[in-house]
């Protein structure tokens, strides 16, 4: 945590970021919840039995609803549009409902997802001139112990990781929790005994997706020191390009970087297969589970 702290330095002024980011995120969680919570009056409102429509919808409740009975609440809205407009006007109002929360809810999402790029590049931005004026600073000898690939590779590939790794732990850390925080309470609102069944499932999922965040962190590892190794072969080759030639040396320079070249491929598709096993992986277990 020292660390990333430090790290986070590079993100300041954060407060320019984090405060929008946190008020259109918090709207777009919002919007989101109710678009899952409007399913069932738009469903009521397609398959009703106009005969069980009670007659004391006609008028909807005074008192302001409390959050155990906010469901009930918002599926008497439509039998009230049913009892006094008709099926047809109750349609087209939960359909407008719905339209005018997806559009909100998207909105939202994209000046939530905007601010954070806007953060993620500053932050890019400040850390690599950071890392760049300290390697101009270090002595001579450093560059003698050093390849240039290396270097070349912490100030373009391994900084953008890095920026990556810090902006995207505040999304994860602030959005991804209040979204299952937000949809939980909204699922026990329906119904308690269905979603303690349906959280069963958290522990095996955690489990296995920890397995495979496990084996990734090394595959990553892997993949930036081949990729360093691939920039100092290039740089090298360019480098030293008329010594090359005149040893007749390009076939073995050829070789040599297409070996790299293919380890540092192999790597990376590994990892992208084993990313793709989580959603996967997530999605049968979530079905199974409601099965």
């Amino acid at each position: 945590m020292k660390d990333y702290f430090r790290l986070l330095a590079y993100a300041r002024p954060i407060e320019k970021f984090a405060i929008p980011y946190i008020f259109t995120t918090l709207l777009y969680v919002l919007f989101n919840t109710l678009n899952l919570a409007l399913l069932a009056p738009l469903l009521d409102t397609l398959f009703v039995d106009k005969g069980t429509v009670n007659a004391a919808t006609a008028a909807l409740p005074k008192k302001d609803p409390q959050w155990y009975d906010l469901m009930a609440y918002i599926k008497q809205v439509p039998d009230y549009f049913i009892q006094n407009y008709g099926p047809q006007e109750a349609l087209k109002f939960v359909c407008l409902v719905i339209v005018a929360s997806v559009l909100l809810s998207n909105i939202f999402k994209y000046f939530s997802n905007r601010i954070m790029e806007d953060l993620r590049i500053h932050t890019l931005l400040s850390l690599r001139k950071s890392v760049f004026n300290n390697v101009m600073n270090l002595h001579l000898g450093y560059f003698n112990s050093q390849r240039k690939g290396d270097i070349i590779s912490k100030v373009s590939s391994d900084v953008q990781v890095v920026q990556f790794t810090v902006t995207n732990t505040l999304q994860v850390v602030f959005k991804e929790p209040l979204t299952l925080i937000v949809y939980v309470a909204v699922l026990f609102a329906i119904s308690a005994k269905l979603t303690f069944f349906s959280l069963l499932v958290i522990p095996l999922s955690g489990f296995i997706i920890a397995k495979i965040v496990k084996r990734l962190r090394q595959q990553a590892t892997r993949a930036h020191e081949t990729f360093a190794n691939m920039l100092g072969y290039l740089d090298e080759a360019l480098s030293g390009i008329k010594v090359v030639k005149a040893f007749n040396a390009t076939e073995f320079v050829k070789d040599r970087f297409h070996q790299e070249n293919v380890t540092y491929s192999n790597i990376t598709r590994k990892m992208v297969r084993r990313q793709q096993l989580a959603s996967p992986v997530s999605e049968f277990l979530g079905v199974m589970m409601v099965a």
